[in-house]
């Protein structure tokens, strides 16, 4: 799709419908369906676009919402809703909170399991990433697990030196598998580079503590999420990884945001 800023991508709409906004880092090394997967579902009447994590190395929560906030697409416009995965939906409320201060009418929130990220959700993406690693064998993937294990116990409560040391088994684990894929160097350091951008990502969502209005988001989450972050929440039959494909939770979407706009 085209590109209105470095900040946002149009996932899908013909750019004249309700401006809907949509926060997840596309690009980690996750297998979930995205936010692309889900704009395929939804009306063209819905102009949805998705967040851009910024190049810079950032370390502030404040900083991702302002890159955002100063590339918002179609400036000037009324931002109809606003859509948050996983660890987005914390940066999704956080956004909606700055626009409804300026547009003094608050977007709808729409958010996809969502949670402050924690040990479990780094070492869910990081035992992920070594899965998809085919060119790591069995015996060298378990032995990055009892690494990672390792470092849970050593870092424990200590998110942002819990996420340093994952980079570093992802990296090690990286440069064994790219070396037997022929991967070249640019490109290894590039998708090494992904990884950590990612574990920045997850550690400044962390500083954005809850606020009051949060609570009136809807949640709709998938089969075996906990819950809880939201008052308003609808669970579907649906697996996490599934969760952005489902045809199911595309409808609810288009309900939701068509009583809205």
């Amino acid at each position: 799709m085209t590109s209105a800023s470095q900040g946002w991508d149009r996932l899908g709409g013909g750019g004249q419908g309700a401006l809907v906004l949509a926060v997840d880092f596309d690009g980690s090394t996750r297998q979930e369906a995205t936010f692309r997967d889900l704009a395929r579902l939804l009306p063209d009447r819905l102009d949805v676009w998705h967040a851009v994590p910024p190049t810079a190395d950032l370390e502030h929560a404040d900083q991702y919402l302002a890159w955002w906030l100063e590339t918002l697409p179609r400036s000037g416009e009324r931002v109809s809703a606003v859509l948050g995965y996983c660890a987005g939906g914390v940066y999704a409320a956080a956004l909606a909170d700055a626009i409804e201060l300026r547009q003094e009418v608050r977007p709808e929130v729409v958010l996809f399991n969502p949670g402050s990220p924690n040990t479990a959700t780094l070492s869910r993406d990081l035992f992920g990433a070594l899965g998809s690693m085919t060119a790591v064998n069995e015996d060298e993937r378990q032995r990055f697990r009892q690494r990672a294990e390792e470092i849970v116990e050593h870092c424990a409560g200590d998110f942002a030196a819990l996420a340093d040391e994952f980079c570093a088994v992802y990296v090690d684990a990286s440069r064994i598998a790219f070396e037997r894929w022929g991967i070249e160097g640019e490109v290894g350091d590039e998708l090494m580079g992904l990884f950590r951008a990612y574990t920045r990502y997850l550690s400044a969502a962390r500083q954005l503590e809850r606020r009051p209005r949060w609570v009136d988001a809807l949640s709709l989450n998938s089969a075996d999420h906990e819950g809880g972050f939201t008052g308003r929440e609808t669970s579907f039959d649906s697996s996490r990884a599934d969760l952005l494909r489902s045809p199911a939770v595309a409808a609810a979407v288009t309900a939701t945001l068509t009583v809205s706009s």
